[in-house]
């Protein structure tokens, strides 16, 4: 049994002076400098991160020559560019204006139709198909409107001070994107032969090439993972992915100098535009692709918590599905088209289609991002975004029928370009620059 403390000893506790306040708070104080020490740690290692993280990788430099290397060699930065771009941006809005009174027409006089007497009636008449032409292309543009459009500035993308917070120049940038992407598809449509090399295109890819960039140095604190985080519903975007997509877009910046008649022709007279035009035509994955980061499809949806498990088996079908579309864009919309223009093959029907296409591919670059974004920020659901951007890039499938003279005239690119995706398969670069 343990020993009883005696009645002497029980006094001397009793009689034991109080602790002094001092002594009281030794014991929290010390608590509170541990704390304030570990928090000071913290903050150095967060500051010491976000330094790393403001360090320029090579990349940027290699983005600065291409970037000014095209200007100056494609004969882009001159004044008479710009203007030419402005006209082209009035000319095809007024061409807009224009259908959507010829629409309100339409609608009116169907209305009118409707309503009165077949004795009464005095409307102009249109053949069923132009009812149906209208409705279709009013739905989708309603469509993409709302996507785009009406939802992010409904949910305060870019007038609410909480939304837009310090990174406003890049939320209204995007918002340029937006309208300058729609003015080159309303050139296209509307005023193909007067606009077919017009430099609109190349501002289009300029500001998608600086959003990225603003992206790159803006969002310093996502995370660099090997996910790319885009190919799930709850993951955060990956800044290695935003690195990576700097590349894609960089290809759109000098697709738009390959498939313009009047660049490609300057970058053909001087010795760095030759060596631009070369090393996109035959090794843009041998010599540039590597100065950036890659993510990868197997690792897509691999983070703690990333998808949830109701949306598991729809974001595996869909990282699959891009997965195909990859290969597709990479040696039919990209080595094909590009041995096509090098070679001199193309005819006229065959660029139309090509910048069409280009336009098209060039969109899912920055538009794909802006649809993670308003997944991010909860303006639309996770599988709906997801499902826009698979919609985009499985677009350009939709145009093979429209292309198949200009596949099967050229057969033995098509089997080259078959190769390829076999030496792409076998995932070795030596291989790959064999072929």
């Amino acid at each position: 049994m343990p020993p009883q403390e005696t009645p002497a000893v029980m006094l001397q506790e009793h009689q034991r002076p109080p602790l002094e306040s001092s002594e009281m708070t030794k014991k929290p104080a010390d608590d509170e400098k541990r704390e304030a020490v570990n928090t000071t740690h913290q903050s150095r290692r967060r500051s010491s991160t976000l330094k790393e993280r403001s360090k320029i990788p090579p990349s940027m430099a290699l983005i600065a020559i291409l970037f000014f290397g095209l200007q100056y060699c494609g004969g882009i930065y001159s004044k008479d560019v710009v203007l030419s771009a402005l006209r082209s941006f009035q000319t095809s809005w007024t061409l807009a204006h224009g259908r959507l009174v010829y629409f309100r027409d339409l609608m009116q006089d169907l209305l009118a139709t409707m309503t009165s007497s077949s004795s009464e009636t005095t409307t102009t008449y249109h053949h069923p198909s132009e009812y149906v032409s209208a409705f279709l292309v009013a739905s989708v543009l309603a469509c993409i409107f709302y996507v785009l459009i009406w939802s992010p500035l409904r949910a305060g993308m870019w007038t609410s001070p909480r939304r837009v917070g310090k990174h406003m120049i890049h939320r209204y940038m995007g918002l340029c994107y937006l309208t300058l992407y729609t003015t080159v598809w309303i050139e296209y449509l509307t005023n193909y032969e007067e606009g077919k090399n017009s430099f609109l295109p190349h501002f289009v890819a300029t500001n998608g090439l600086i959003q990225g960039l603003s992206a790159y140095f803006s969002f310093k604190v996502l995370p660099d993972l090997i996910d790319a985080g885009y190919y799930s519903d709850k993951a955060v975007l990956s800044r290695t992915f935003v690195h990576e997509n700097l590349y894609f877009s960089l290809l759109a910046y000098v697709g738009t100098g390959m498939y313009n008649d009047i660049i490609r022709e300057n970058l053909y007279q001087t010795v760095l535009g030759k060596i631009i035009m070369y090393t996109f035509v035959f090794f843009p994955y041998i010599l540039v692709r590597p100065w950036f980061p890659t993510t990868q499809f197997s690792k897509a949806g691999s983070g703690t918590k990333s998808r949830s498990h109701t949306n598991e088996r729809f974001y595996e079908i869909g990282t699959t599905m891009v997965k195909i579309f990859y290969l597709w864009a990479k040696y039919f919309c990209g080595f094909y088209i590009n041995f096509l223009i090098f070679l001199g093959l193309q005819t006229e029907s065959d660029m139309k289609f090509i910048r069409g296409l280009f336009l098209l591919n060039m969109g899912t670059v920055s538009i794909a991002i802006f649809l993670h974004t308003l997944r991010f920020k909860k303006v639309l659901p996770p599988k709906l975004t997801f499902s826009l951007y698979l919609a985009q890039i499985y677009a350009s499938f939709s145009a093979i029928p429209m292309a198949y003279d200009m596949f099967a005239a050229h057969k033995r690119l098509c089997f080259a370009c078959l190769t390829g995706i076999l030496a792409n398969m076998t995932r070795s670069r030596p291989i790959h620059g064999i072929w």
